[in-house]
């Protein structure tokens, strides 16, 4: 019980700063090319944890092969390629709350892949609990509004290689470490994204002062900082109840809005918002019931 809460713990944390990427992002997504965001703050993120990834290879005494590097190197492009890419590409088209919504769907995939590649039941419960957050994450963004179904599309393929990301991510946490895994992945794949982003063609990058200022928050905080935090916590916890955090990430996105940018709490959003907190209830408690004594809520399906 004390581990799940210390993994819940670490979940809150990353869910708290993955809730502000798509605020800031949305802010320059139309200065700045998409690629050249995620390489600069997967780089970033990644050298602020390599420190601490190297000294724990040390103290492991953990040798990467070419066959290690080669598989870090295609975990990171994945995620800051491919899934961050797609992401940030989204906000050109589409408003970020319904960015947010459709990305904070992925727990859907996450359940169909660690059932696949990690063997975890799919129970009652979870299914449950992932309807409840679906449909409380599209009240408190009321609704979907969609102006472009290119921008819904490209939001749906970040959130699938999102979601294959995670769980292939697991898997290499149990044999690398967390801080080896997201430090070396990182810096690889994204280094070669940055470096795609600058080779292509373009009228030259000029990027303000306050935007470097963003994407260096974006690269310790949300990226770093946020990832640690995220495969610590799921290395504690059953993937797809972990990754089902996700579904508070709009109702932060909705509260740092109110407090920081004074917009009004819709009747709708507070509808949401006991959804999301009934579909976390029944991870908490009938499942932690079910870790000793599995009720019938839990059976497999």
């Amino acid at each position: 019980m004390k581990q799940k809460t210390t993994g819940y713990g670490f979940l809150l944390l990353t869910i708290l700063l993955f809730s502000t990427y798509e605020v800031v992002g949305r802010t320059f997504a139309a200065e700045i090319p998409p690629l050249f965001v995620s390489g600069v703050r997967f780089v970033l993120g990644g050298l602020i944890l390599l420190p601490f990834a190297l000294k724990d290879m040390r103290r492991r005494d953990l040798t990467l092969k070419a066959k290690d590097v080669a598989i870090l190197t295609a975990l990171g492009l994945l995620n800051a390629g491919v899934a961050m890419g797609l992401l940030q590409m989204s906000l050109q088209f589409i408003n970020a709350s319904t960015s947010a919504v459709l990305f904070s769907s992925n727990p859907l995939l996450v359940m169909a892949f660690s059932t696949i590649m990690l063997k975890e039941p799919i129970t009652k419960g979870k299914v449950l609990s992932l309807a409840l957050g679906i449909a409380g994450m599209v009240f408190v963004a009321g609704g979907f509004v969609v102006h472009s179904l290119t921008g819904v599309l490209l939001a749906l393929g970040a959130t699938a290689a999102f979601g294959f990301y995670t769980v292939a991510g697991k898997q290499l946490t149990n044999r690398y470490g967390t801080l080896v895994m997201n430090g070396v992945s990182f810096v690889l794949g994204g280094g070669i994204v940055l470096l795609a982003s600058v080779a292509l063609p373009g009228e030259g990058l000029v990027i303000s002062a306050r935007n470097w200022l963003l994407l260096v928050y974006l690269g310790v905080f949300v990226t770093g900082i946020a990832y640690y935090a995220f495969f610590t916590g799921l290395s504690y916890t059953d993937t797809t109840l972990g990754s089902a955090v996700f579904f508070c990430k709009p109702v932060f996105a909705c509260l740092f809005a109110y407090y920081l940018l004074g917009e009004a709490i819709t009747p709708g959003q507070v509808v949401g918002i006991g959804l999301i907190l009934a579909a976390m209830l029944l991870i908490f408690i009938p499942v932690q019931r079910g870790a000793s004594s599995p009720s019938h809520a839990q059976k497999r399906i």
